[in-house]
């Protein structure tokens, strides 16, 4: 394996910051390749909003979040939306959409992730 292949998710110097109080500083993560790792730690440690930083629903005050090779900070917003289609995220309650049916909460990755005719898709949900 490659050096640049030998890391999925890789923190480099990330800081993060809300408002003044200081979550993250210059914190440095490095997740392998193929490996499985678990976030563990109290309530309001950071965990949440670590998996936001990885994932680019926080951009991070300063530092680089490398994910498949690509710093996502620096990517435009259509590139960061093709980069996410590449992430899996599971959280401990589901998840899912209050405001969508089951059907709809089935359908949605379907939707934006594939170009599927709407026929086709109703025919995998039910």
């Amino acid at each position: 394996m490659s050096a640049d292949n030998a890391y999925a998710v890789e923190l480099k110097g990330v800081s993060f910051k809300r408002g003044t109080r200081s979550i993250f500083n210059n914190v440095d993560i490095r997740i392998p390749r193929g490996k499985v790792t678990g976030i563990m730690g109290p309530s309001g440690c950071g965990k949440t909003t670590l998996l936001r930083l990885m994932g680019m629903q926080l951009r991070p005050s300063s530092g680089e979040v490398w994910v498949n090779n690509q710093n996502l900070p620096a990517l435009s917003r259509s590139d960061l939306f093709d980069a996410r289609k590449h992430m899996g995220v599971l959280f401990q309650s589901g998840a899912l959409f209050t405001d969508l049916d089951v059907f709809e909460n089935v359908a949605f990755p379907l939707r934006v992730h594939t170009e599927l005719p709407e026929e086709m898709i109703r025919d995998i949900v039910l």
